[in-house]
């Protein structure tokens, strides 16, 4: 049905644009020279309109240059100026205002950033679509930049905005123009190789809560000689984000914190109830609650939490909290106690870069013309985070019934268990020790030679560049906590106070000494370290004459080698052990982490490639133009043996002002190094929460035991968790109230390629009479269709959890050893231990929509010109299927769905970024306007009657001004975020999807350009 209505508003839309209705939008190809615009959206020229200079140019999507700024792809085109509207901010900031892309954690975090193969690491990315940032090819010229992860994503903190004169993005697959990684499209950032002179720019900015800094400055020049033979490009910028408070923003004022405290200790034992053993022993334990504490008895399974004063509290009942403002506790609306943190964290991911940047080229002959390129950027983030929950399955940390800390209230419960004397299993937040602090630096750098030139006598182009790039990433960890030297505290019999002042109160609420501190902490350095290596040949000229025109061509050969290396602090490693050839994992000397082992692995590929361009018709009765645009690619891998890529194009102007644009592609990505070669490592997986449809099914609170998933009923959910672990005295009060669990990942040497089939279909609008009217008016729309096949892609924690409990009905049994099951491992208490993460090529993802795009400047004399510019993008459908075997969900519309990369991902019906502008002599001023459409919640898809909140629609408006301030002279001032708009409440109180809304609110910018 939602395909029915495509094609009706696709084609409503062309019969608009036939009958030349001014809905106009631009098809955005690229311009040399940008027009004096101030949203900075490059409008399409007519076909027939020359370029500046004359000179011959390359569309993205396409290895032929052409005389035109026809493709058969829609193109969405931005300059410089669309960047500098964003204010001083890293470019990915910048690109995520247009609705073609899904933003990632990006600038905005939640926690501390962990890098590693597969983590994000500070990394900002770019992601077309939300198919994830690996399946999107990031160029510069054309040409592929240095990875900076293990799965070949581009991090966008490398490129400075001083170097971009536009930036093109393609939808959908370009694999046999570009190779591997382009299969939800390709973003090209263009550098502006005619700038000469001096430019120095330089932005700042700050919250409305005076926090959040921003600076940028940038210093540029370009030269050549008097007969342009020789020509050399040098930039230098800097950059520096500082953090923004979380607490100093109202939404996130009743943040609850994780299921332990951040100073006390949350004391299980399951396997060993309190309260039924010693009859003497249970009696006083009911005494304490019943005529001591005047408060009901906790089940006997009930973990308990110690008070401040040394009295107990059940944690799942709340049963005798006491002075829970002091310490920070709260309740849900189950009466499940949790606790903020005391500590403010930051919700801007600080960041300080430099970047260098060099370009020459040299005319040797008329046709030899050598060129060198050198880019580097060095980065660092730094942030600092609570401590987290401190447990684990493997080797859990017991503290003794015979600890000296243990208190008087403690002690009744403890004895009055079956077996007085074992140890208790428990979790604790070691801030109370210090915050942990993660610094990912980042060195990037990649040299680039080469020799270009025209074989005289001919229509021939040739262009043959090696270039060679590395990225090392030190990841440096403060303030761990030691396992050995914590077990060894807890274990002493004078609570450790023989080894530093004071000992270590595993119970209390207060600082732990200087002198604890300093045994119980430990730094770790992670090293990682990327390297490419590509050679590429092409030659590119005509065949033959056609009706149309010259018939052009463009071959070429590549050789590409991507290695990396991940050296991983001993501490942080798990020590593996093999009995009767089972292999076991020790937990890592550092406690907090499941840990994660060294590796290395390296893909090579050895690839060639044809295109050719056939001008079929050319001014006749019905067609101005028509041309079809043929690709192949031959790609030999290492690892996944040769495979075939191809498209088809064609581009049909009927009359003057009006173009019909379609094609198909076959595209594939090889699988990426961390994909194939990271070690088993622990991260933290995201499961969500109870009041947003997901978490734990075995939560009281939860849909699946309230009976709102259809398949399932509450009867069978609680034979299935307890068998998975859950006690059964537990059970009525049970609760797992983080959103995150730990979670195990391991990569697969014996992935294949994904594939996969993309269509488009559109058409382009400049009508004629318009030229009169407007000064420019032009309107495209383009239908879109990404099929992927084979993804590479995991069973998350989240998707693990549903299945298993047949909320996609693949467990109608409810049998424990289902294969989703078998991925979750639960603790002594039934809470959730670990859940593994396997990867493998999956099911398929799909996407298909429409983008309207629209472009219109009106002259007003001498009150300068008024434009309107926008970009709207309609979701159709986004489907996943797991497995093959499974059945396919539609997530279009909604938010929450973390099964493509991990991160919560936001995939709304309708989002557009509009800018309407006033510009003249004097400068500019310019009002963005922002849509975000309300969305349903993804916890609902293939559930039926489920009921978990989604999200209202959301406007952001921002204001731009720049002012001309004399010969080469610029100002610019911003007001982002104008109303100061709060992001919606989404995954429970206090919470929302980062990279999707404003966590920061208003902000504002300053900035000036000078050129000499």
């Amino acid at each position: 049905m939602k395909k029915v209505k495509a094609l009706a508003l696709l084609g409503a839309s062309t019969l608009a644009c036939l009958a030349a209705v001014p809905a106009s939008a631009q098809d955005a190809q690229a311009r040399p020279q940008p027009p004096a615009d101030p949203a900075g959206v490059i409008a399409p020229a007519t076909a027939d309109e020359p370029t500046a200079g004359g000179g011959d140019i390359v569309i993205t999507g396409s290895r032929i240059a052409r005389r035109d700024f026809t493709a058969e792809s829609p193109i969405a085109t931005v300059d410089e100026d669309f960047i500098k509207n964003a204010g001083p901010t890293t470019v990915e900031q910048a690109l995520n205002v247009l609705p073609q892309f899904q933003a990632t954690q990006g600038a905005q975090t939640t926690s501390t950033a962990i890098g590693g193969p597969t983590a994000s690491g500070g990394r900002s990315n770019a992601n077309l679509r939300g198919l994830g940032t690996a399946r999107t090819l990031v160029l510069f010229d054309g040409r592929r930049l240095q990875p900076s992860d293990a799965l070949g994503g581009i991090d966008l903190n490398t490129i400075s905005s001083a170097l971009i004169s536009s930036v093109e993005t393609i939808t959908g697959g370009a694999s046999a123009v570009y190779g591997s990684d382009a299969v939800a499209g390709v973003v090209n950032f263009r550098f502006n190789n005619r700038f000469r002179g001096f430019e120095v720019e330089f932005d700042g900015g700050v919250t409305e809560q005076g926090d959040g800094t921003n600076y940028q400055g940038s210093l540029t020049w370009g030269g050549a000689t008097g007969d342009d033979r020789a020509r050399l490009f040098l930039s230098l910028s800097y950059l520096e984000r500082n953090e923004a408070s979380r607490n100093s923003r109202s939404f996130f004022a009743d943040r609850p914190g994780s299921l332990a405290s951040t100073a006390g200790t949350l004391v299980v034992d399951g396997t060993n109830p309190f309260g039924v053993g010693d009859a003497a022993a249970v009696a006083a334990y009911r005494n304490l609650f019943a005529n001591v504490y005047r408060a009901p008895l906790p089940p006997s399974a009930s973990s308990l939490v110690v008070n401040g004063d040394g009295t107990i509290f059940a944690r799942n009942t709340g049963s005798n909290l006491r002075d829970a403002a002091r310490y920070g506790y709260v309740a849900d609306e189950a009466g499940i106690i949790t606790q903020r943190s005391v500590f403010d964290s930051t919700i801007q991911l600080p960041l300080e870069r430099y970047t260098a940047f060099g370009r020459g080229e040299f005319e040797v002959s008329p046709g030899i013309t050598i060129y060198g390129q050198f880019n580097y950027a060095t980065y660092k983030t730094d942030q600092l985070s609570d401590q987290g929950t401190f447990q684990t399955i493997v080797d859990p940390i017991r503290v003794p019934a015979s600890n000296p800390f243990v208190t008087p209230d403690l002690r009744i419960a403890l004895n009055a268990r079956r077996r007085p004397n074992d140890p208790v299993l428990y979790y604790f937040t070691g801030t109370r020790a210090g915050r942990l602090r993660v610094v990912e630096d980042y060195d990037v750098y990649q040299f680039l030679g080469g020799v270009k030139g025209k074989i005289t006598d001919t229509s021939l182009n040739y262009d043959v560049y090696a270039s060679y790039g590395e990225t090392d990433q030190t990841e440096s960890t403060f303030n761990q906590y030691s396992r050995s030297r914590l077990n060894t505290l807890l274990q002493a019999p004078d609570g450790g106070r023989s080894v530093c002042d004071g000992g270590y109160n595993p119970f209390g609420y207060e600082d732990v000494s200087e002198s604890c501190k300093a045994y119980l902490l430990r730094n770790s350095t992670n090293l990682y370290n990327y390297k490419q290596t590509v050679v590429q040949a092409n030659l590119s000229g005509n065949l033959f004459t056609l009706p149309g025109g010259d018939a052009g061509f463009a071959v070429g050969a590549e050789y590409r080698k991507n290695s990396f290396e991940a050296n991983i602090d001993p501490a942080n490693q798990p020590v593996p052990s093999t009995v009767n050839g089972a292999t076991t994992y020790a937990a890592p000397e550092t406690l907090g982490l499941s840990g994660s082992g060294s590796s290395s692995g390296n893909v090579a590929v050895k690839e060639v490639y044809a295109e050719v361009l056939l001008p079929l018709l050319r001014d006749t009765a019905f067609a101005q133009s028509l041309e079809l645009d043929l690709a192949y690619r031959y790609s030999d891998y290492n690892r996944v043996g040769g495979v075939h890529t191809y498209k088809a194009g064609l581009n049909w102007t009927p009359v003057r002002g009006i173009t019909a644009r379609g094609g198909y592609s076959r595209a594939i990505r090889a699988p990426g190094l961390g994909e194939l070669f990271a070690p088993r490592a622990g991260v933290s997986g995201t499961i969500g929460s109870p009041a947003t449809g997901t978490g734990d099914p075995c939560d009281s609170r939860s849909a699946a035991r309230a009976g709102r998933v259809s398949g399932v009923t509450p009867g069978q959910v609680e034979a299935l968790c307890i068998a998975q672990g859950v006690p059964s005295s537990l059970y009525s009060s049970y609760a797992y109230t983080g959103t995150l669990t730990a979670a195990f990942r391991v990569g697969n040497p014996d992935l294949k390629e994904e594939t996969a089939d993309s269509y488009t279909v559109g058409v382009v609008v400049q009508p004629e009479f318009a030229k009169s009217l407007f000064r420019n008016l032009s309107f495209s729309v383009d239908y879109y269709n990404i099929k992927l096949d084979d993804a590479i892609g995991r069973v998350t924690s989240q998707v693990a959890l549903q299945q298993c409990f047949n909320f996609g009905g693949q467990n109608p049994s409810f049998d424990p050893t289902n294969s989703y099951c078998a991925l979750i491992n639960r603790d002594a208490a039934g809470l959730l231990a670990f859940i593994n993460e396997p990867q493998f090529n999956l099911g398929s993802y799909s996407t298909s929509g429409l983008d309207f795009q629209f472009d219109a400047t009106v002259d007003a004399g001498n009150a300068g010109a008024f434009s309107l510019n926008s970009f709207v993008s309609y979701v159709l459908d986004y489907k996943i299927q797991t497995l093959p075997s499974d059945p396919t969900f539609d997530y279009a519309g909604t938010i929450g769905n973390l099964q493509i990369d991990g991160y919560s991902q936001s995939h709304p019906a309708w989002k557009a970024a509009t800018t309407l502008s006033w510009f003249g002599d004097l400068g500019s001023l310019s009002l963005r306007w922002r849509f975000i459409d309300a969305m349903g919640n993804s916890a609902n898809v293939g559930v039926a009657n489920g009921s978990a909140p989604g999200v209202p629609s959301v406007n952001y408006f921002d204001l731009i001004g720049r002012l001309k301030a004399g010969e080469g002279v610029e100002f610019r001032a911003g007001v982002t975020n104008l109303t100061d708009k709060q992001p919606p409440v989404f995954g429970g109180p206090a919470s929302t999807d980062f990279s999707t809304y404003d966590v920061i609110g208003r902000r504002y910018f300053l900035g000036v350009t000078k050129r000499f």
